[in-house]
């Protein structure tokens, strides 16, 4: 079964559409990049992923369920997010903003148990931060922030991880660091969508590719056959011999 599956898909922000019947499939283990120039719609179709929007048209299915119909704290199990920006307005240690991803699980009364801690603790481990816990997450560098964060998500015991731009701002060390994370949670049977910005960190572990254009239209393939000069060219308006194509 998918771990989410798309049918149709629209949205627009105007009269002209931003998403227009988009359709595709990711299955457990599928580790897939979003690409496209600015203002194509990679982070609305993420917040339309996780129901923050809501579509005019089409489905979301998550582990075969509608995704508008699934309960917040059920939704959180099958489905976790990581922003492109995140804001930390308290000073939290990296170990109590992780445990803010058993937050679904926990429940507002309860608190955290034995099991939340331990799941923390793991997704602290998985992500190599292990070492940072008791640092205030105010005082990481944003390739250390980064993790923390993907920590959070994972801690969430979900199937699906979306990412937002999770190697923008990060230098080539956190880049390399953080894709081949991802591919180690794909290739344990995670299904990963990552928005990229950089076409060449698709070699990296991505499987399948997304790619979205201006206006609506897109392609969805397996990376090996859309990760490559021809079929990014037209999409970012550039020459198919520009360096900056993979």
């Amino acid at each position: 079964m998918p771990a989410l599956k798309v049918s149709g898909l629209t949205f627009s922000y105007g009269a002209a559409p931003l998403i227009d019947g988009l359709s595709f499939e990711l299955r457990p283990g599928d580790f897939m990049c979003v690409l496209g120039p600015n203002g194509c719609g990679k982070s609305t179709l993420l917040r339309l992923l996780t129901g923050w929007l809501r579509a005019a048209a089409g489905s979301v299915r998550l582990g075969g369920e509608e995704a508008g119909a699934i309960p917040p704290a059920r939704l959180a199990r099958l489905a976790a997010y990581v922003a492109s920006e995140t804001a930390t307005p308290y000073d939290f240690s990296v170990r109590d903003t992780v445990l803010l991803g058993r937050t679904a699980r926990a429940g507002l009364w309860r608190g955290y148990s034995a099991a939340d801690g331990e799941a923390a603790d793991l997704a602290l481990r998985e992500t190599g931060i292990a070492g940072l816990a008791e640092r205030s997450i105010n005082t990481l560098s944003t390739g250390e922030r980064q993790l923390a964060f993907i920590a959070q998500a994972l801690a969430q015991e979900a199937r699906l991880l979306l990412l937002d731009e999770p190697t923008s701002h990060l230098d080539l060390k956190y880049k390399a660091e953080i894709m081949g994370l991802l591919a180690r949670l794909a290739g344990r049977g995670l299904a990963v969508a990552a928005v990229l910005h950089e076409p060449g960190l698709a070699r990296l572990g991505c499987n399948k590719a997304l790619l979205l254009r201006r206006g609506g239209g897109y392609a969805f393939g397996p990376a090996s056959e859309l990760v490559k000069p021809a079929a990014l060219a037209p999409v970012y308006g550039l020459p198919p011999d520009s360096p900056l194509l993979p």
